[in-house]
Parts: C-alpha cells; structure tokens; sequence
C-alpha cells in the first residue's frame, strides 16, 4: 500500500496574457502550496482501476482526474495490473485550490513507485499535461512561477513562516466558465513588473505589504457577490496579500500573526463560510510507502 498527502495550492498572481491558437491561455502564475491536504491511498489489483472518495460532489468514475492518471501511467508504462485508490477529501472542489489536479499528480506519483514504472519527475510533467494544466505544477511540488499554460515551471522562494487564512463561500466557479467570462483587454495591465515586485516583496517578508493581480477577479466578482463579500472583508482587515486563488471561488488573506488570522477566521466561520487556517508549505505531494508494497 502507499499512501499519499496531496496539498491545495494558492496563486498569489495569475495574468492571463492571451489566446492561444490551441484554444488555450498562456499565463503567468505564481504557485505556492498550502497545508490544506486530500488524503489517498493506493493498493494494487489484479487488473483495472476502482476508485472512491468520500465526497458525494465528485464523480468517482471514470472520468475523474485520479481514474484518468492512473490509466495514462499504467498504459504508457505497459504495466499488468490494477489499482484501487481511496481518497478523503479535505480540499474543497470548484475552488481554485487545485485539489483535482493535486490528487492527479499524487496519483501518477504513487503508481510510478507502486509499480516501479520508473519515470522521472521530469517525465511524469510531460505526462500529466495531459490531465491539467496545473497537474505539472504539483508534481514539480515546490513554490514556483508556472508560465505557457503553466507547466513551465521556474522554482521560486515562497512566501516564509505565515498564516494563511482561505475563505470559500457556497458557490463553485468552474474554469471553463471562468476563461469564458473574463475580458482578456480589461485585464491587461502591468504584466511581468508586478511578478518581479511581488516576488521582490516576499524577500521582504513581512515588512512591506504585498501587491497582486488576478486576471479572473474583476468577472468573478460581478458574477458571484459572495466572492465580492468576503475579498471586501478580508481586504478590511488590512493583511499583508489577499486575493482570488485561480479562478475561484475561495479567497485568501495572508498574516503575519496567528491571533490575528484566527480572529478573522473566526468571524467567517460564525456566518457558516468554509474556512481554514493553513500555512506555507515547500512539498505539495508526500507519498508514504508500507512495506507490503516493497
């Protein structure tokens, strides 16, 4: 059996900088894992791939990311065997937090090793392309500038010891819906310059108060006023980052202390919000592996 812990991720900047004739964006983003984790687990089968999950939202069948990467490895590697894989979701889903794409990448990552497949990470990336364009990030694990479609991937310093405090409201806003309903002209504006100087910023940290953008924001927030609810009042609070994580619907508010985080978190949770309270992290997927599978 191996076991793995898959992270949410948080985009502490995401420009969209255009169409591409693929029908896809190229952006620029900047990847930071947190300590918000699915939990799977994977045993090996005689053959074909059963998987279920614990939240009655998703769809545990085969068109579901895990399903999906555990059928791309296992071909591409030619193995004779199957996998059943378990997963306990504590990432909200149609929240921007990835949980779908980091429970893809933690999937290719076990059965590699549940098989011994013996693809590089590097190969793994290329791979999990495929499946999503944030998938190549998770397995590249650590904070990082993500650009093309964000599988180019450049590895950063990420935010240091902080609070992080996600606020999700009772909507979900898938991506499909997001890139049909933002305007790519609107949301033009000083590009790479405020990366490098938020980036500069996080060197920084905690003695400047940080600046980003969101390319997704100004349509989600016309489109969903719970968004634009809680961004107001997270914004209210004066932390040192907030923002949209990819396209929504969550929110997050960067601090430096914890009381302070947790006062606001408090406030959220009395009016029913999903909250969470997480932290930086520099790993986003940790697989364990027992010794049956050795």
């Amino acid at each position: 059996m191996i076991k793995a812990l898959a992270a949410a991720k948080i985009n502490l900047y995401l420009d969209v900088l255009r169409r591409r004739e693929d029908g896809y964006h190229d952006i620029e983003t900047l990847y930071q894992p947190v300590s918000l984790w699915d939990e799977l687990t994977f045993e090996k089968t005689p053959a074909g791939i059963e998987i279920e999950g614990d939240d009655p939202s998703i769809p545990w069948n085969k068109d579901n990311l895990c399903h999906r990467a555990a059928r791309l490895i296992l071909e591409r590697s030619g193995t004779r065997g199957g996998v059943r894989i378990v997963v306990a979701k504590g990432i909200p889903s149609g929240a921007g937090l990835g949980g779908g794409s980091s429970d893809a990448a933690a999937t290719l990552l076990a059965v590699n090793e549940l098989y011994r497949c013996g693809f590089s990470n590097e190969e793994l990336r290329k791979l999990s392309l495929t499946l999503g364009s944030d998938v190549p990030f998770f397995i590249f694990g650590s904070p990082a500038v993500g650009r093309g479609r964000g599988e180019l991937l450049e590895g950063v310093a990420g935010l240091p010891a902080c609070w992080i405090l996600i606020v999700k409201p009772d909507v979900t806003v898938s991506t499909k819906w997001a890139y049909q309903n933002f305007n790519l002209i609107l949301t033009k504006g000083s590009g790479g310059a405020k990366l490098t100087a938020l980036i500069e910023g996080i060197q920084r940290f905690p003695a400047v108060r940080l600046e980003t953008r969101n390319s997704f924001e100004a349509g989600v927030v016309e489109h969903f006023p719970s968004v634009s609810g809680v961004l107001s009042t997270l914004r209210d609070e004066s932390p040192i980052l907030s923002s949209l994580s990819g396209s929504g619907s969550a929110c997050f508010a960067v601090f430096e202390v914890e009381s302070r985080a947790r006062e606001v978190s408090e406030r959220f949770k009395s009016e029913g919000f999903f909250t969470r309270l997480v932290q930086p992290v520099v790993q986003a997927i940790r697989i364990s592996v027992s010794e049956r599978s050795r």
